[in-house]
């Protein structure tokens, strides 16, 4: 394999006289390269977020929690809440994946 040297304009002129096919291919091989090689996992995040947490970190945070009610949810325990919170993110989730399973 021979490397040449290039400039980022000769790339692009070079790159426009691919085929629709071939520069779809050239974008997804460059946005997967850019990608962090490591996400991280929800485990590793809840770490993170009880260090910070012990570490006094969220100390001079207020919370917002029944500081701005809607009187129409007056009748909603923060149990059905919290309920309804998970409900809606597994949804989406789920949705997520089928999404992602056709998207290939």
């Amino acid at each position: 394999m021979t490397v040449v040297e290039m400039t980022f304009e000769q790339v692009v002129k070079v790159a426009r006289q691919l085929r629709p096919e071939q520069k779809a291919a050239l974008v997804k091989t460059l946005q997967a390269e850019s990608m962090p090689s490591s996400v991280p996992t929800r485990s590793e995040l809840i770490a993170e977020m009880e260090a910070l947490r012990s570490a006094g970190a969220f100390e001079q945070i207020r919370s917002l929690r029944n500081r701005y009610p809607a009187p129409s949810l007056k009748h909603v325990s923060d149990r059905q809440l919290l309920a309804a919170i998970h409900e809606t993110s597994s949804e989406w989730g789920a949705d997520l994946e089928e999404l992602l399973d056709h998207g290939d």
